[in-house]
């Protein structure tokens, strides 16, 4: 088996990558395609996120990188970082909730590890959601478990001291309106 190739931080921040890749110590990392519903439900997030964004005091950001550590950035689906943020070409902030849209190539098994990731990171609000028709379901990653949660989801914002409601029926009602 031949090691992939090694790409400094610097080539790799300095990059775009079509799609855009992960990286973690040197090698670049694929990232499973999204499909259109993956993509919709993205857009109805961000898009409902981004209507709250001044009332609440943040930015949402979709598919933009993600330092976890020196050696290690990750594209979320969606964001939130909190204000005042650091600007440039990647997020350095710990998010105040990443939002990751299960693909149908995902495993539970993926989608917990990059969960424990953000966990580690201080990230304290991590939902995962899953738009296949057939089993729509909503998660909150919390004392390092997914946990199944209702359609209501609410997010404390840490440096706002402040609860973000939003229901994902309404997003998946949405998502169908948009396939139909």
């Amino acid at each position: 088996m031949v090691a992939p190739p090694l790409v400094s931080l610097e080539e790799y921040e300095r990059t775009a990558y079509e799609p855009d890749m992960e990286y973690a110590d040197g090698v670049l990392i694929g990232r499973n395609a999204g499909t259109q519903l993956h993509g919709l439900l993205q857009t109805i997030v961000s898009a409902y996120l981004h209507q709250l964004r001044k009332t609440f005091g943040f930015v949402v950001f979709t598919e933009t990188r993600l330092r976890m550590s020196t050696s290690r950035h990750v594209v979320p689906d969606v964001m939130i970082v909190e204000r005042p943020y650091v600007r440039g070409k990647t997020v350095t902030d710990v998010p105040a909730v990443v939002f990751e849209i299960k693909s149908p190539d995902d495993t539970l098994d993926d989608l917990f590890d990059k969960c424990l990731e953000y966990s580690v990171l201080g990230v304290e609000n991590i939902v995962v959601l899953d738009p296949d028709p057939t089993h729509r379901r909503q998660y909150i990653f919390t004392d390092n478990a997914l946990r199944l949660v209702g359609p209501k989801i609410v997010l404390h914002l840490p440096k706002t001291d402040r609860d973000l409601s939003f229901s994902v029926d309404r997003m998946f009602a949405e998502l169908d309106e948009d396939t139909q």
